[in-house]
Order: C-alpha cells, then structure tokens, then sequence
C-alpha cells in the first residue's frame, strides 16, 4: 500500500528494515557492514527486470509437481511456495544497546486509519505479517506467521496455516488497575487476521486507502483456530500482495470497551474511529519489540518483548527521537553520538562531505562509491524505491487547464535543482515506476525548462495582467482571480525551502505568484487527506508490486482520506488501473503499465521533482586512542551495501559492536 512519510530523505525504510531482520551490532569495534535509509514516501509496489521468477506465475502455469514441492518463495498454485522462515542472520550472543534514531510524530498510530509512513514502520516494528518479501530477496516470498500457504487453482482461494504458540504482548497499561483485564497471555489465532479484514471492509472504518486493495474479497473464513482461508470474487494478479502482506489486529482490544466488555457490532465503527486505545497512544503486536511508551513530540521507546516468537534484531532497545526537528540539531546530536544514524540533507552531505568540514567522514572519492566506509562517521549512498512531486488540487480553478500545468512544468528548473539544491542526489523522472522497471514507459520525454513558452501557454490558456500588476489574471466564473496559489509542504526541510525559493523566483518573473506554506509532519497528513491545499509538496514510497489504483483511480478522490489527493480523474486511467489488478501475464501488464503512465504524463495532475537518492550516516569506528563509548558503534551494515538488492540496500541489517 502507498505511504505518505514525513521527510525528503526520511528515516522510516531504516526503521522497518530494523524491525524485520537481523544484522548489525552495537558497541565498540571495526565495522564489519552498515545500514539503511529510505525515502519518504508510500507504498506504490512495481516490478523490476529481475523479476523473471515471477514469469511462471504470470503465464498462470503453477509450480513444482505436488510430488516434489519446491519451497522457493515464488507464488504458484498446487503446493506451498513460502520460504521457511529464515532468522539465521541473529546472533543471541551480540543482544545489546540501544538504537537510536530521529523521527517524527504523527497525528495517529491506529494501523488502519492514520496513512503514514511513520505508522506503518511502528507496527512493523512490534507486529508481523503472513509472509514478506526478504531484503536480501525480493522478488520471493517467505513465510513469517504463515507456516504455509495453497492456492486454488483459479487463484480464488487462499488457505494459510498459521504458526503455533504466537502471543499478542501484553500492553504497557496491563499494570494499571482499571487494565487488568488486558494482564494475561493472549494467543494469536487465524480470528485476528479475519477481524483485521473484517475492520477493513467494514464501510463505517476510516481507512479507505486500505480497504480498495481489498474490494474483491468476497469471504474471509477461520475453519479452526489456526487455518485463514481468503475467497476472492475473481482470478486477479492484485490477490497475491493482499493476501500475502496481511498484519493480525487484536480483536482482544479493538473490540472491546475501556472496561473490557465487547462493542456491539452496531458500535463497532464509530468505536474503532475513536477508540479508547488509540487515544492512550497504545499499540501491540505479536512482534520482537514492545511499545514500552509514546509520547508525541518527545520519544517512542521500543523495547524487547520476553515472549517474542522469534527475534531477529539484537539491539536491548529502540528510541525514536521525536523532539528533535531541525535537521541541524540532528546533525550535531548525530556527531555527539545521540543517533545511530542519520539521514542526511543534501545540504549537510555537501558541507560535511562534500566541502570536508567534518573530518570524521571520509572524503568523497569520485571513482570509488564505497569511500565513506573508512570514517570514523560512516556514510554512503543510496539509492530508494520512491520520488518526490509537487501536487496540484484539480479542484482549483487555477490548475483545471491542462496548458496551465504545462506552462507550470515548463517553469520548473529540474536540472537545476536537483544539481544546485539536491547536489546531484536523484534523478529527473516522470513517471512513478523507476527506468529500470519492465513496467517504465520509455516514450516520455522530459519538458525542458523553458518560461518564454510557459508563458506563452499561459497566454493561449486566457492569463493576462489585465490590470497591470505584474500579476496574470483571468475570469473564472465571471469573477477575475490572479495567478497566485499556495504551496504546502513539510516544515524543517532546507532543501525544499530552497527548491520552492528558485521556483517562486521563477514564476514570478511570468507574472505568477507562489506563496510557501511550511507545516509539521502531523498536520501535513492532515492537509493531504482533507485536500486542503492548492499545491502540495510530497512523497510516495515506493516497492515492488505496481499498482495505479490507490493514487489515481477516481473513487480514491472524494472519499475521506483517500490517496487520489489531487483530484485527478480519467475514465480511461480507472479502466486500466482495474484491469492492471486482474492481468497476469507479464506483457499485458507492462503494457497497460505504460499506457496509464502516458496519460498521467499527458495530464500533468503532479510535477516530479527528482526520484529517491540519498545519503547515509552512521556511527561506524572509534578513533584511535579514543576513550570506550559502549554500544556507540554499529557493526554489520556495509553487508545491506554489497549483498542485498540496490534498492534494497538501503535498509539496516545490523547490531551494535559490543563494548
């Protein structure tokens, strides 16, 4: 599913890496390999050349006989396909410290309602789902609280087995009197996952961006107590993500009252809304680490949970540093050692390593990409799944003629950003699927800055300085309006204030007037649902499976809180999108892939700024002679570097050295 997330180059891939594998150590010593960083962004899913697994699953032709089943992660009918669940990447012996990063807070944490990176890399981080995709892997799918999985035939029916002697945690308000009723062991049976499902399709559930992904589902059933079964109304190519990638939801909490009594189903929605959990901050899973506390603009603070069924990660614990919002002071409480890692500013890689003003950081090599490992502050470069755009509200009459948007993509100096202010960290796209994706349409073309004929479009479109103001205006229902909007965008984000800076700058010279409204991670998520906004600065976070739906099909528009937030509609787009879900064989796919691209491209709803590149920091060495720092030192991540897939690398697999 796509994500929203908080920063230009946020923390929130790191975090669920974290979260779902093993690897680095923390506390002194030679780092043997480093971690992480992702975009901020969604969860947009395509798929990449590499992906010739899943060829046979496309020409529908099954697996391995039923005789000799091979369990090799790739989706196939007749037999289970999962990998067994592969831990080996922990070492009980290296359990230690704790792992530190900076975070933002975020309006909500329920797992359905509140559509935000930063969410889904909480529940990552305490929950686990059916079967994921592994890091090091991809393109395969590995069982995880699925012991096994079978597919009809037809692709219908799914039936999972699901893995014994799980335990939901025990929240921390189980201690408080008025809670005691929460103070026991709970066993995560097949009924969790049916009741997250149930709540997902329940009309009255605030989570819209969720529930169009599950649309199709015609029944959900529960046999006994460890056996799903998922009954689709039709053979669709959609089926494997949902059904694979499913998150239990405590029905032991969520569906009861404050006093532990159950909601009435009558209630159940507007409840779940509003519940009594979600309001005391609290969340559980049935994962490795336990929300020990949330606490908004100050810490979330992750724990080890005794009972776990397994364990992956070896830090002691996990703090995300919400108070903590300029990245200057990020940077400085990074060099004191106050973070494991940082996500560095374009503006910070350039003048702390760029331009050497931290010794601690190796210099950049231009021939040799992994310089930045011999530091004594680690960095490298990384390259995402996602890209970033600016939004334009096609609700707006300013932004309702298509030569309006082109002329405001003709303005727009991409070059020159992405080398001046992102100092060469991503690169110029139009499309959301990235160039090396079969799916990518290699037809576009990118505009070239070009303000004499922006402002000639502008001109055929009707905008003139009618009064001479310096202003185009124009009437828009008999009413003359000038060219001036509002651009809304992430708050303590230099590199986006500078970008919106040069073009202000820009349009301001064809007569158009950009104001720059800079606004906090909880309150941007809001702006994005409620589509209060003429233009928006934002993200997408991005995987593997391609999907158009979420963001623009036409339904996902005027729902409350849904992803469609600029407005866009095309008839032709909502035909292909559907069918997208129901095609199987790879062609077709990337056929109807690169037509719903050149439409969008076509329509100009969204301006790209630059796909996901970033650059990495972390604590890797102590210095020669230096006094001991335990559990400073992170160990096991050059390995996310050299062994997992590029776009995948990103991603921390590590602990920390021991002192």
């Amino acid at each position: 599913m796509i994500r929203p997330a908080s920063r230009p180059w946020a923390v929130e891939a790191v975090w669920e890496v974290l979260c779902r594998i093993g690897g680095v150590r923390l506390g002194q010593g030679e780092l043997a390999a480093h971690p992480f960083r992702a975009a901020s962004v969604a969860t947009m899913r395509f798929a990449f050349p590499l992906l010739s697994a899943i060829a046979t699953l496309l020409a529908l032709t099954g697996g391995a006989s039923a005789a000799e089943p091979v369990r090799d992660g790739e989706p196939r009918t007749g037999s289970n396909f999962l990998l067994p669940f592969d831990n080996s990447r922990f070492d009980a012996t290296k359990i230690g410290g704790t792992f530190r990063i900076f975070d933002d807070t975020s309006k909500g944490i329920n797992p359905l309602l509140d559509n935000d990176a930063n969410v889904h890399d909480l529940h990552r981080a305490i929950n686990d789902p059916l079967a994921m995709r592994p890091y090091w892997n991809p393109e395969k799918w590995m069982g995880v609280l699925a012991e096994s999985v079978q597919v009809s035939d037809d692709w219908k029916v799914w039936t999972f087995t699901i893995r014994p002697g799980v335990l939901w945690q025990r929240p921390t308000i189980a201690t408080k009197p008025e809670f005691t009723w929460l103070d026991k062991d709970v066993p995560l049976t097949s009924g969790d996952f049916k009741f997250a499902l149930d709540t997902i399709l329940n009309p009255g559930v605030d989570c819209p961006q969720i529930r169009n992904y599950y649309q199709d589902l015609e029944a959900v059933e529960t046999p006994d107590e460890r056996t799903l079964v998922l009954k689709w109304k039709k053979t669709m190519y959609a089926s494997i993500e949902t059904s694979l990638d499913i998150d239990p939801l405590p029905r032991h909490i969520y569906g009861s009252n404050k006093d532990g009594t159950a909601i009435p189903a009558e209630r159940f929605a507007q409840a779940f809304n509003k519940h009594w959990f979600d309001e005391l901050r609290g969340a559980v899973g049935v994962g490795q680490f336990r929300l020990e506390s949330y606490i908004p603009d100050q810490i979330a603070r992750f724990v080890q949970y005794p009972k776990a069924w397994s364990r992956t990660r070896h830090a002691d614990a996990i703090e995300w540093r919400l108070d903590v919002k300029k990245p200057e002071a990020e940077l400085v409480g990074f060099k004191n050692g106050q973070a494991s890692v940082l996500s560095m500013t374009p503006l910070q890689y350039k003048s702390e390593i760029l331009d050497g003003k931290e010794p601690r950081f190796a210099p950049f090599k231009e021939d040799d990409p992994k310089s930045g490992r011999s530091g004594e502050l680690g960095w490298e470069k990384v390259r995402r799944h996602g890209y970033y755009y600016i939004g334009w509200n096609l609700r707006r009459p300013l932004f309702a003629e298509l030569k309006t948007r082109i002329a405001l993509h003709l303005a727009f100096p991409t070059k020159r950003i992405i080398r001046e202010v992102f100092h060469g960290l991503g690169r110029e796209v139009q499309s959301e699927i990235p160039e090396e994706s079969l799916y990518y349409n290699k037809t576009l073309k990118p505009y070239v800055f070009d303000p004499k004929q922006a402002k000639a479009l502008l001109a055929e479109a009707g905008w003139a300085d009618s009064d001479g103001d310096g202003l185009l205006d124009r009437k828009i229902d008999g009413k003359k309006i000038d060219f001036s909007f509002t651009v809304r965008y992430y708050a303590n984000s230099p590199e986006y204030d500078n970008t919106l800076l040069i073009y202000k700058n820009e349009l301001r010279k064809i007569g158009i007037e950009l104001k720059p409204e800079p606004k906090e991670w909880k309150d941007l998520t809001r702006v994005y649902e409620d589509h209060d906004f003429d233009a928006m600065v934002g993200g997408w976070r991005t995987d593997w499976n391609i999907d158009f739906y979420q963001i623009w099909h036409s339904s996902q528009a005027d729902v409350p809180g849904g992803s469609n937030h600029y407005g866009f509609k095309n008839p032709r787009v909502d035909q292909l999108a559907e069918k997208l879900r129901d095609t199987f064989p790879m062609a077709e796919r990337a056929a109807i892939a690169q037509e719903i691209q050149a439409i969008i491209f076509e329509q100009q709803p969204i301006l790209h700024i630059r796909s996901a590149e970033g650059v990495i920091a972390w604590q890797n060495r102590p210095a020669p002679g230096a006094a001991p720092s335990p559990w400073r030192w992170l160990g096991g991540i050059t390995d996310n570097f050299d062994k997992l897939h590029p776009l995948e690398n990103g991603k921390p697999v590590y602990t920390y050295l021991k002192p």
